[in-house]
C-alpha cells in the first residue's frame, strides 16, 4: 500500500515546504464558490492531502509554502484508514 501511495504523490503531488522540509501534496478541491441566497462568495480553502510521513505531526494552525501560494492548516487533519494520508483543509493566507 505504501508503494500506491507514494506513486500516487510522485505523479499528482505539487512540491511544497512544511517545517523546512521538501514535501508533497496533493490539492483535491480548488477554490469554492458558495451561494448564499442571491450572492455567491469565494471560499479561499483547499481540501489537501499530506502523506502522514511527511508531516507525522500535523496540526491546525501549520503552515504549507508552495512556489506561490502559503497555506495554513484549516481543519482538524485526519487519517485515512491505513494510517498513511492526512486529509484537511487548508486556506490561503
Amino acid at each position: 500500500m505504501q508503494m500506491a501511495v507514494d506513486s500516487l504523490f510522485l505523479r499528482l503531488g505539487k512540491t511544497a515546504t512544511y517545517k523546512n522540509q521538501n514535501i508533497r501534496i496533493i490539492l483535491t478541491e480548488p477554490d469554492e464558490i458558495v451561494g448564499i441566497g442571491f450572492v455567491n462568495t469565494h471560499s479561499s480553502s483547499h481540501r489537501a492531502r499530506i502523506r502522514i510521513a511527511d508531516a507525522p505531526e500535523l496540526k491546525i494552525g501549520d503552515k504549507i509554502y508552495t512556489d506561490n501560494q502559503t497555506y495554513s492548516v484549516y481543519s482538524e487533519p485526519v487519517k485515512d484508514i491505513h494510517n498513511l494520508v492526512w486529509s484537511c483543509d487548508l486556506v490561503c493566507v
